[in-house]
């Protein structure tokens, strides 16, 4: 008899909850966002940047940091929320978390036309019909934009952020996957002073070239020719990639331009690679974020001791 009571009690529940209409309501991001949609900016493009004041204040006189993340509406926000604990326990900063997005995807829908522009430093069209690209032509056209994107990031968004907000100017990071991790590097190989710390995850180094031998690529001259001059002061590079994105030959990839830059003997660059086992390109991110925040503040005396292996050498 309890058996069958409990059972015409789960019924007349389960009638009453569908037998109303319940309206669903907006999910509120559990942390404060501000959004700042920017003015024309000097490459004719408009910079929408979504910014998370830090979760703690600054500890023992220290000013907060910046982390720059391009693609922000696929990598901003889950980092954010996955690292709280991160800075709540000081195992990072006290940090403003930065997204560069663009004002024409307010609705929250990424454009593909963005990302070809400010993710390439050099122009590409495929050759002929059988190139994996010829089919998209937005993965294309418009190509080779990194150089005024990075000069706009430099001249306009960080000066926007560094003037409206109480953010140290000299402890910057920058994060970027994929076609962003591209950007990413070009950045670290032409300007790396700009940032300190780099986190460069599955970096589409095959970008217009993927066919040719790696010695002929673009990131690899880059890097044959790189000013060691423009590293004044201690940067450290965080990479990692999926073990199971060979296929495309990234791991490979990754390997020599390292190799590349270690050559180099560049007291102030500090690198350090992570095959991540079992990763792919779709889903490696977020544990590669994880890892490399706290691996580009690992063995600060400020930190609290973190369990990453990385040691930088101070």
């Amino acid at each position: 008899m309890k058996k069958v009571t409990l059972v015409a009690i789960v019924i007349i529940i389960s009638n009453q909850l569908f037998g109303q209409t319940i309206e669903p309501k907006p999910f509120e991001y559990p942390f404060k966002v501000l959004v700042y949609d920017l003015p024309t900016s000097s490459n004719g493009i408009n910079y929408r940047l979504y910014i998370r004041p830090p979760l703690v204040d600054p500890e023992n006189g220290e000013v907060a940091s910046s982390f720059y993340f391009l693609d922000p509406l696929r990598l901003f926000v889950p980092s954010a929320a996955m690292s709280y604990n991160y800075e709540y326990f000081n195992y990072i900063p006290s940090a403003y978390f930065i997204g560069v997005g663009y004002s024409n995807e307010a609705d929250g829908i990424p454009k593909v036309e963005n990302r070809t522009r400010d993710y390439t430093p050099t122009e590409f069209t495929p050759p002929d019909s059988t190139h994996f690209l010829a089919s998209n032509p937005a993965d294309y056209i418009g190509s080779g934009g990194t150089d005024a994107f990075l000069k706009v990031l430099k001249d306009e968004l960080i000066p926007f952020v560094e003037a409206h907000f109480n953010v140290s100017d000299n402890d910057r990071v920058l994060i970027g996957n994929s076609l962003s991790g591209l950007a990413v590097t070009h950045s670290l190989l032409t300007r790396p002073y700009l940032f300190n710390r780099y986190i460069i995850v599955s970096p589409s180094l095959w970008w217009d070239d993927w066919h040719k031998p790696r010695v002929e690529r673009y990131v690899m001259k880059e890097a044959s020719t790189l000013n060691k001059s423009l590293f004044r002061n201690e940067t450290r590079v965080y990479f990692a990639i999926g073990e199971e994105e060979e296929g495309f030959g990234m791991v490979t990839d990754l390997y020599l331009l390292i190799d590349k830059l270690r050559m180099k003997r560049i007291d102030n660059l500090k690198m350090h690679l992570d095959v991540l086992e079992g990763e792919q390109h779709e889903g490696v991110f977020p544990s590669a974020f994880m890892k490399g925040i706290i691996g580009v503040y690992s063995n600060e005396k400020e930190r609290r001791p973190s369990a990453s292996p990385i040691n930088w050498g101070n």
